[in-house]
Parts: C-alpha cells; structure tokens; sequence
C-alpha cells in the first residue's frame, strides 16, 4: 500500500493517476469520507472512473492517518472547507473538479460547490444530510461514548450501516476496525457539527450538476431528504438504491462507481 502525501495542515492523501491516453483532459475527481472511517472505503468505486480520471481520495482530519487535532480543537464547517478545498488545490492545479462525498463528506462537498463554484465541476453525495437536524441518534453520542468507549459505539453502528447479508467476513471486519480506532472526540465533534448544520437557505445558490446516492433504509438520512435535496438544486439526479443502509458507498461501492462514470461520461462529452 502505498504511503500518502500530506498537506502542510497534516491531511493525508493518495494520487491515482492511470489516466488513458485518449482521456487526458477529463477534471479530476475528489473523494471525501465521513465520520468514522478512512480514504479506503472509495477502493470498489475506483475501477470504473480511475483510468478516465486522476483520482484523489484522502482522509477526513482526525481520521486514518491525517493528523489528529486536540481534544480542545473547535469543529466547524468553514474548518471543514477549508480542509476540503486544501486537497481540490492540490488535485485541480487551479482548475475545476468533481467532488464526490459521503455523509458529512457530502455536505462538505455540498457547501464547496455553494461557497466556491468557480472550482467544482460536478457535485455526487452518497447518503448525505443538508439538513442535520433531522438526524437520528447523534445527539446522544457524546453519552454513549463517556459511558461505554467507541468500540461499543462502534458495534452499534455496523447494523446500522449495513444489511446482515451486504459484506462479506473480510469487509465487515475491515469496516469495523477502523471504526474500532475512531478518536471519540474528532467523531462526537464533526457528529455535533452536522447534527447542528442546515445548508438547506442556500442550496439553490449550487450552480454544479448534482449526482444524489440514497439508500432507502438508512437510520440517519432518509429517502425524503434525497428528495429534497433533489428538488431544491438545479440541474439534480436522484438515485435511490434498494436494499441499502448508511454504510452505501462500502456496501455498493461497484455499483456507485459505475453511476458516477456514467453521470462524469455525460458531463464531460458535453
């Protein structure tokens, strides 16, 4: 496995460049993770866009091997972007990119295309929230985390990202041990900060085609909020995927990789 390259602020990110011939000139695409897991949970979309795109995926501060801030470090989202654009300068050189995210990944990616349209390209969220509010069970983290440590929080989210029959012995125990070794503090901080986000005035400012990932039996994100999501940025698609919980972009990740293609394809032989 490769090492990855870090950032002055201590991100660390990984360069894939495999790009065919006859795609030179396609925008690079930025890969995004949410809470409680690394940079690798992208592999399985890789192999449809990896030899028509530079890829680079890195991991979100606090996670995988990215620097970990204090226990006092102040969660925001302007922190969040600016994270977020650090890894868009280095993957677009000045120029324009395809930002994908999931979960808070995606409102990061969201409030990108919203604060900085001169830089993205295209926007793909996989179960992602605009609107925090409406989210389920993390308000009480903080608690369970004092009480019973992550590993118990850990063991309580895997059903909740996954159907029992979605990964396979080597998936769901890879899955887990890196949840298993989430700081609490960064994963209470940037839950806390979702939880308290509402993008939801200023949506309408996206001017970036919109790809929408939603599971239809995620406990955190509903399939009402895909809808809308959908209905409140111009230029949106909506895909509903069955069978699927939070954990989306692990559990489905060949299946999100070959829609991301697709929906890249049309953009750029516009």
């Amino acid at each position: 496995m490769p090492s990855p390259t870090r950032t002055p602020s201590g991100l660390a990110y990984e360069t894939t460049d495999i790009v065919a011939p006859w795609h030179h000139g396609r925008r690079p695409i930025v890969f995004h993770h949410g809470i409680g897991t690394d940079r690798h949970v992208w592999s399985d979309w890789l192999p449809s866009v990896v030899t028509r795109h530079k890829v680079v995926r890195f991991d979100t501060r606090g996670y995988g091997q990215s620097a970990v801030p204090p226990e006092s470090h102040a969660w925001t989202l302007d922190g969040a972007l600016a994270d977020l654009m650090e890894i868009v300068d280095r993957a677009g050189e000045g120029g324009t990119v395809h930002l994908v995210g999931e979960s808070f990944g995606g409102t990061a990616a969201l409030l990108a295309a919203i604060r900085h349209p001169e830089r993205v390209a295209s926007v793909t969220v996989a179960n992602t929230a605009f609107r925090g509010a409406t989210i389920a069970d993390v308000p009480g983290w903080r608690a369970a985390f004092a009480k019973q440590g992550v590993q118990a929080w850990s063991r309580d989210m895997m059903p909740k990202r996954f159907h029992p029959d979605a990964l396979g012995d080597a998936e769901r125990r890879w899955y887990q041990s890196v949840q298993d070794r989430s700081p609490a503090h960064v994963t209470v901080g940037l839950g806390e900060l979702l939880a308290a986000t509402d993008l939801g005035p200023e949506l309408s400012r996206i001017k970036a085609p919109l790809l929408i990932l939603m599971p239809d039996r995620s406990p955190f994100v509903t399939a009402r909020m895909g809808v809308d999501l959908l209905e409140a940025v111009p230029h949106a698609d909506l895909a509903m995927v069955p069978h699927a919980r939070h954990g989306l972009p692990f559990s489905h990740g060949p299946e999100c990789g070959a829609r991301l293609a697709a929906h890249l394809d049309a953009l750029e032989m516009r």
